[in-house]
């Protein structure tokens, strides 16, 4: 029985399960499934399933974080799941990577803290490099403007990223973008790490599709209604690739 994704069980779970933050974001998405059904409503978690070219298709939102993200992650795989992919958002930390573009990172520099518990600093945190291979073939085959790299998961999203609070009193940022740019870190965002170490430890294929949400360095945002279009054709192209991993691997 799952603590928190409540009720479900392995009939609720796809052949591929994507990933979102955004529980707003699942609805979203859910408009290229077909017969889409609402699962799981609880706190940060919501589960939809529905089929895509007549094959399972599971969306789960994670929540902010790594540590939501833990939950979702062990409680869809106590279930069956095989296939994660996170279709989510991320900053970009490179001047000529712009806002609406796609970044699919191949591994994740993380932080210690919750991931410690299952494995020294020093165990990496990758995606499967099949699906990443078909992911990235996919995107650039649609003529998204797509990059390929190593990103950084944080567990901040104030100083941890590089941002100082409005607030007078204190700590400061500490050029903290300057140290991952130096060693050409692409993106920030919160997530991917916890999805790609556990996966690898537990045996299953994860990979990410990120939309760039906005370039840091200049401030650049792509409006939102854009930005959630953009997840949707993002879907599709995810939805492929997975497939097409799975006929020719599984």
């Amino acid at each position: 029985m799952t603590i928190h994704l409540k009720g479900i069980s392995a009939e609720d779970i796809g052949k591929v399960t994507l990933l979102v933050g955004d529980p707003g974001r699942v609805k979203i998405i859910s408009q290229n499934l077909e017969k889409p059904r609402l699962i799981l409503n609880n706190r940060e978690f919501v589960l939809m399933n529905g089929f895509w070219n007549g094959q399972k298709v599971s969306i789960c939102s994670t929540g902010i974080g790594v540590s939501s993200t833990e939950i979702a992650i062990i409680e869809l795989i106590e279930q069956g799941a095989k296939m994660l992919v996170r279709i989510g958002g991320c900053g970009a930390w490179k001047d000529d990577i712009k806002p609406g573009d796609i970044i699919i990172n191949n591994a994740m520099a993380r932080e210690l803290g919750l991931l410690n518990a299952y494995a020294i600093d020093s165990f990496p945190a990758v995606a499967d490099p099949l699906l990443i291979q078909s992911i990235m073939e996919k995107a650039v085959s649609r003529n998204f403007n797509t990059h390929y790299g190593i990103g950084l998961t944080s567990q901040s999203y104030y100083l941890g990223q590089d941002r100082k609070p409005r607030i007078k009193s204190g700590p400061n940022v500490n050029n903290l973008m300057n140290y991952w740019q130096e060693r050409s870190i692409l993106n920030c965002e919160m997530e991917t790490a916890v999805i790609y170490m556990l996966a690898s430890i537990y045996g299953i294929r994860a990979a990410n599709c990120l939309v760039v949400h906005g370039n840091r360095l200049n401030n650049e945002w792509v409006p939102e209604e854009e930005y959630h279009n953009i997840h949707v054709k993002v879907t599709n192209i995810v939805l492929e690739a997975c497939f097409d991993v799975l006929e020719k691997y599984n």
